[in-house]
């Protein structure tokens, strides 16, 4: 991790198609779902190839970016992120962490 590197948080929709290259617990395959990913990167701007890119390693098909922000110190203990502490420290260690609802 250098100076110049952020926590960038993607939000997207996509289809859980299986076959993901990463170890996790993944959702019910063949189904829309809302996604939030964090991403270990140089630079605070929206790198959305790098982001889909790592979807995909998660298993994510047909992926919509919808948003980009990045996280700041003041949001850690702001709902929803007080509640995906494990997730931002798993992207600080590992590069990326992935947390995914279903689509209502």
């Amino acid at each position: 991790m250098s100076d110049n590197s952020v926590l960038g948080i993607y939000t997207f929709e996509g289809i859980f198609e299986g076959k993901p290259v990463y170890e996790y617990a993944h959702p019910q395959e063949h189904a829309l779902h809302k996604c939030m990913l964090f991403l270990l990167q140089e630079g605070a701007d929206a790198l959305w190839d790098s982001a889909i890119i790592e979807a995909s390693k998660f298993g994510f098909e047909e992926v919509a970016m919808d948003a980009f922000s990045v996280l700041q110190t003041e949001m850690l203990e702001q709902k929803p992120f007080v509640d995906l502490h494990p997730h931002i420290e798993e992207s600080l260690t590992l590069g990326s962490s992935l947390v995914f609802y279903e689509k209502p």
